[in-house]
């Protein structure tokens, strides 16, 4: 448990991730082991600093206190454990959101004093933060969800549609190699993150590149023999 001295506010943050060890095996984003690792260990302590800059009380849960057999099961006791502790609210995120700011958490704890839930969309159907009051808080309900697949996003909506619901902007979350492309080419050049991943993951995306020039040139050499060499448009 880590609080300060604002712990009796009724929002609290729950940091809900795997350590850098068990994220590397479960997202084995860059080529070497070693980078893996420390690809996860860098968006660990990221998301813990952006955690602490907003002063409010926070918790975590990773691979060594989790309970139940699925995610759905995992995140809902989770939530479940930190509204025991006395708090109204839970503002849940992961540690797979480079886009995540302080602010938006701040926002977050802001809306849940008149919404029920507060969610903030990614881009692949899921979202990278959830807020519930303990009100609005069916755990049955919330462990069924479809949890890490693309339908998390509306099934979360339809949930709580009879709800006090309010909206975070969407942001990126990152489960792979072109997801951490896209976002680190959203970053400016000066950000020293930036140039954090894009050392780790150098090997990976020009891998990455290589592939996606193969996979063009062979749709292309393909409609060629078929007489239609003019149709296809080169994407790289």
């Amino acid at each position: 448990m880590k609080y300060t001295n604002n712990y009796f506010k009724t929002t609290a943050i729950l940091l809900f991730a795997l350590n850098e060890n068990a994220q590397s095996v479960s997202k084995p984003i860059a080529c070497q082991k070693k980078q893996k690792v420390l690809l996860w260990k860098n968006m660990n302590e990221r998301v813990l600093k952006t955690i602490q800059k907003t002063k409010l009380p926070y918790f975590i849960s990773d691979e060594t206190n989790q309970i139940g057999n699925t995610f759905g099961q995992k995140i809902s006791f989770a939530i479940q454990k930190v509204i025991y502790k006395g708090f109204d609210n839970v503002i849940v995120i992961g540690n797979d959101c480079i886009e995540l700011q302080s602010k938006y958490l701040l926002e977050a704890s802001n809306k849940l004093k008149t919404n029920d839930v507060i969610f903030g969309p990614d881009f692949n159907g899921g979202a990278y933060l959830i807020g519930v009051s303990k009100s609005s808080f069916d755990i049955e309900k919330f462990a069924a969800i479809s949890w890490q697949t693309c339908t998390v996003f509306n099934e979360l909506k339809e949930l709580y549609c009879n709800h006090n619901t309010a909206f975070l902007p969407g942001l990126n979350d990152c489960n792979s190699t072109p997801d951490f492309k896209k976002v680190i080419h959203r970053l400016s050049y000066s950000n020293p993150f930036r140039h954090l991943i894009f050392s780790l993951l150098q090997d990976k995306f020009f891998i990455h590149h290589c592939e996606t020039t193969f996979v063009s040139y062979e749709k292309y050499f393909f409609n060629f023999n078929k007489g239609s060499p003019f149709s296809v448009q080169i994407l790289v």
